[in-house]
């Protein structure tokens, strides 16, 4: 677990609680000028709000690095950059998909 002590936190960051290290989640949401922020908790739908001074990053040991839709790859998955748009004809190869 990580000992960050950061006063503020973007949406889809995993804290947890100071508290009760047990409690942890994503942040969802902010208010009040990233005073207070909804949590959603780990392995449930509960949203619990939070204080700021109640949270701390989590450090995500173990997690792969996010890889770009152009990153190089050598597995047999097809990665798709939904950023861009692509023209669909009747004999458009869709490899499967739709």
């Amino acid at each position: 677990m990580s000992q960050c002590d950061c006063q503020f936190f973007e949406e889809g960051d995993l804290v947890e609680c100071k508290l009760n290290t047990e409690l942890f989640g994503i942040i969802i949401s902010e208010s009040d000028f990233g005073r207070y922020y909804q949590v959603q908790l780990f392995g449930s739908l509960e949203v619990k709000p939070f204080h700021w001074a109640t949270l701390r990053h989590v450090e995500q040991e173990g997690q792969p690095p996010l890889q770009h839709a152009s990153d190089p790859d050598d597995t047999n998955v097809v990665r798709v950059d939904f950023t861009k748009g692509r023209e669909l004809k009747p004999d458009t190869e869709t490899e499967g998909a739709a």
